[in-house]
Parts: structure tokens; C-alpha cells; sequence
């Protein structure tokens, strides 16, 4: 079968009405979306409630207890967050960025799970990716994973192979010497990627779409959530200044809350 008329082929099949040839598929999917709600309220909305305390928690602990505001890994992932904040304001809209990173999650996601591509497209006016694959991480990837973020850790990461991130370096630009730290770069660019992530999150979001509704819009809302906040911890523990605040720190912090929740909880109900 050629690589059109099998693209027909998927189309016609995911599209058709439920007969009698697909109608165990539609049911399998009905049980799938109804167990997703299930999971969504029972499992992640509780874990998403937890992690966001534990997160506030952490936080405040570094704000109170260290000089994680004055650490240089929070002041220029804060300017690069003001950047971004600004460019906004002042009207730049890279919607053809964003779709390029969203539609290349998808594909890149598609192929990790053994996927073929068939074609994809990026405008400004939207995008698609044409695969034979699809699940609850393929449609949900642009929302979990900070694209542009991502690459600019990988570019810095094997930069850093090669120079020393912590050191000072003379950069010509036209007339002018710059001192410029790699690593102030790193954050400030970190900082202003995960920005421009999270505000084209949450306006997708907004928007309804329909990668949200194949796994339920609440179920998805949650993963979308749960993750991003553990991405955030992550930043967190990667910029603080404290060495002894690490991964079991946090997971003891998270496992208080959580126990002291369920406890609450129980006390209430019986």
C-alpha cells in the first residue's frame, strides 16, 4: 500500500462512524477515556495538590532560611523571565515558534514509541503531524516538555565540554568588550524559554484543544499540571545555593504533606 493511500486509510478508519467492524475499538476507547477520569480524580488532581504545597513550601523555605533570592542562578533566570515578560507586553508573538516546537514534540514523541511519520507541517496559522501512533504522551508532549528549553540546556550542556561555564570570557560585539559568564547566559535563557513555554501552554489550554479532549480535558489538565510543577522543583533544587537541599529533601517534604493530607482526610471521614 503506498504511503497516501494508507494515510487515507487511518483517516477513514479513526473517522468513520462505529460500525460493526470498529465498534470494539470505540468501546475499548470509551473505557480508556472513562478510566482516565477515574485516575484524574482519584490519583493526580490529590497528587497535583500535594506537589503544589510541597513546592510553595520549598520555596519559602529557600526564601526564609537562604539567599536563594540573591543566588545567581534565580536573578537571571528571573531576568529572563522578565524578558520574555516584556517582549509579550510589547507585542511579539513567535506563534510560528511555538508551533514548530508543539508539532516536533509530537513527531519526535511519536517516533520514541515506534511510530512512522507520514507528514507534518508548521504555520502560523496552526500545524498537524501525520503518524500511525498515538497515545496519551504523544498528544500530551508539547504541554509536558518545555521544547525550546530543552535545547538550550542540550546546546549549553555540550558547550560546557568544551569551556568552562563558571569562567568569565571576553566577547566582542562591533566596538564594545563584554565580560560574559556562559552559565548567566544559561539561566537567563533558561528562564526566558520556560516562560514563553508556560504562557503558549496555558493559552493552548485555554483554547480547547483538541489533543486535550482525546484524554479528557480534566485527566490531561492534571498531567500537564503534575509535571510542570516537577519541572519546576527541578529548576529549583539545579539554581539553589543550599547543598544540602536535594531530591530526598524534597520527596521527604512531599511525603509530609501527603501523609498529613490522607490523615486530615480519614479524621474527617471516619
Amino acid at each position: 500500500m503506498s504511503t497516501a493511500n494508507l494515510r487515507r486509510h487511518l483517516h477513514e478508519t479513526r473517522n468513520r462512524p462505529a460500525g460493526i467492524n470498529n465498534r470494539r475499538d470505540v468501546q475499548r476507547d470509551h473505557y480508556l477515556l472513562l478510566m482516565k477520569r477515574w485516575i484524574g480524580g482519584a490519583v493526580l488532581a490529590p497528587a497535583c495538590l500535594v506537589t503544589a504545597i510541597t513546592l510553595i513550601m520549598m520555596l519559602w523555605r529557600a526564601v526564609a532560611r537562604m539567599d536563594f533570592l540573591k543566588s545567581e542562578e534565580f536573578v537571571f533566570f528571573t531576568l529572563g523571565g522578565f524578558a520574555w515578560a516584556l517582549a509579550y507586553l510589547a507585542g511579539l508573538r513567535p506563534v510560528t515558534a511555538y508551533v514548530f516546537g508543539h508539532e516536533f514534540s509530537h513527531l519526535v514523541t511519536a517516533r520514541m514509541f515506534g511510530g512512522r511519520i507520514f507528514d507534518w507541517k508548521v504555520s502560523a496559522e496552526g500545524g498537524y503531524v501525520e503518524t500511525d501512533k498515538s497515545n496519551t504522551w504523544i498528544t500530551l508532549a508539547p504541554y509536558l516538555i518545555p521544547f525550546y528549553t530543552l535545547i538550550i540546556m542540550l546546546v549549553f550542556g555540550i558547550v560546557g565540554l568544551a569551556l568552562d561555564m563558571q569562567q568569565a570570557h571576553d566577547v566582542h560585539l562591533w566596538k564594545l568588550t563584554v565580560h560574559l559568564k556562559p552559565s548567566r547566559l544559561l539561566y537567563a535563557l533558561v528562564g526566558l524559554t520556560w516562560c514563553f513555554h508556560a504562557t503558549y501552554t496555558v493559552k493552548t489550554v485555554i483554547a480547547e484543544q483538541g489533543d486535550l479532549k482525546r484524554n479528557g480535558e480534566f485527566f490531561s489538565m492534571m498531567l500537564i499540571f503534575l509535571i510542570n510543577a516537577f519541572l519546576l522543583i527541578a529548576l529549583f533544587l539545579a539554581s539553589s545555593p543550599a547543598p544540602g537541599l536535594g531530591f530526598m529533601e524534597v520527596a521527604r517534604c512531599w511525603w509530609s504533606v501527603a501523609s498529613g493530607m490522607f490523615g486530615w482526610l480519614w479524621h474527617l471521614v471516619f
